[in-house]
């Protein structure tokens, strides 16, 4: 069972940095699209388009295709944006100050102090206001397009049924699971430092099943697996009993989709998700059948909001001024 994700879509960037006034000069600070009266430089998009490239693939260089792939679809994003906030004004789509307050609050607990934060907004060339902004047209956004392009609803049992009685064929019968694994090396380490990182991997465990970060996410930061930082601590294909007498019986024990409690493996302690067990039983795919139907639900959105984009883009006018400054079926090109 694969999955093809669309290669191009509309991302969500968080916060978009501006250009110096050093630059003004420069260029890259010339327009190269414009929406109604909103201009969208090339720095601006070259910007975005390296800082989403280094969050994807950290500390690689990024081949020239891989950078028009992401120039594409931070332009993508910027258009919509801008489309959306015409239909929104045009629409009069309010949000509440508590709403907004609310919200604003939620994203500068991520960074900890309200120190953090504004250095965060400096580095990006934003105020305060300016971020204020940011969160009310978001919210204004959503509004809109949970109107016109909603989210699509959970998968249900007979969906995934229906794709288990047209796929189980495919589906290769033997001994090997796949998951992943936060693996903390204790090797040297004394009792208490030991028992410290099980109640980690206990609490790392809690968050993924309260769903305030995903098992890969959390693998990526605290795994001492000297590949995790890339694959999010995936292991694809193996024997469980290859691994020791202790993980076979802990995975024994588990359903597809659920977490072993904490293990104590050679020089290290340890939880692992299994997300596939390939013995041929329905209820050992439903995790994944679930996760790929939800996967091309998003991708057939994904579509429905380039329509909906692009039809907001014959109602406002959208000029690609550089045309190496546009995409591919660009949004609201004549």
């Amino acid at each position: 069972m694969s999955i093809n994700f669309i290669s191009r879509s509309v991302l969500a960037v968080a916060l978009a940095a501006g250009v110096a006034s050093a630059q003004l000069l420069n260029s890259k600070s010339m327009d190269v699209i414009r929406v109604e009266k909103v201009g969208i430089s090339a720095g601006k998009i070259d910007s975005l388009a390296q800082m989403l490239g280094q969050q994807q693939a950290p500390g690689k260089k990024l081949s020239e295709e891989m950078m028009t792939q992401l120039r594409y679809a931070v332009i993508d994003n910027l258009v919509g944006q801008e489309l959306v906030k015409l239909e929104c004004k045009k629409q009069g789509i309010k949000v509440s100050a508590a709403k907004v307050d609310s919200v604003s609050k939620l994203f500068k607990a991520q960074f900890g102090s309200e120190e953090v934060f504004q250095k965060e907004l400096k580095k990006s060339h934003t105020t305060p206001e300016q971020f204020r902004v940011k969160i009310e047209d978001q919210l204004k956004s959503e509004i809109l397009l949970e109107k016109n392009v909603p989210y699509p609803k959970d998968p249900t049992e007979k969906q995934r049924e229906a794709y288990w009685e047209l796929n189980k064929g495919k589906v290769p019968i033997n001994d090997t699971i796949s998951g992943a694994r936060i693996f903390i090396n204790t090797k040297g380490k004394s009792a208490q430092e030991i028992s410290d990182a099980k109640d980690m991997l206990k609490g790392l465990a809690a968050q993924v099943r309260s769903k305030k970060a995903t098992f890969a996410q959390l693998a990526a930061v605290y795994s001492d697996d000297k590949d995790a930082k890339k694959t999010g601590g995936v292991m694809n294909k193996f024997v469980a009993k290859n691994k020791g007498d202790a993980f076979a019986k802990a995975v024994a024990k588990i359903k597809v989709g659920e977490m072993t409690d904490v293990m104590t493996e050679k020089d290290g302690v340890s939880i692992f998700m299994l997300t596939e067990r390939n013995d041929g039983k329905y209820e050992s795919y439903k995790f994944q059948i679930d996760y790929i139907l939800r996967v091309q639900a998003e991708q057939e959105r994904q579509m429905k909001l380039k329509a909906y984009l692009d039809g907001l883009g014959k109602i406002y006018k959208v000029q690609y001024i550089d045309k190496k400054y546009q995409p591919p079926e660009a949004i609201g090109a004549n």
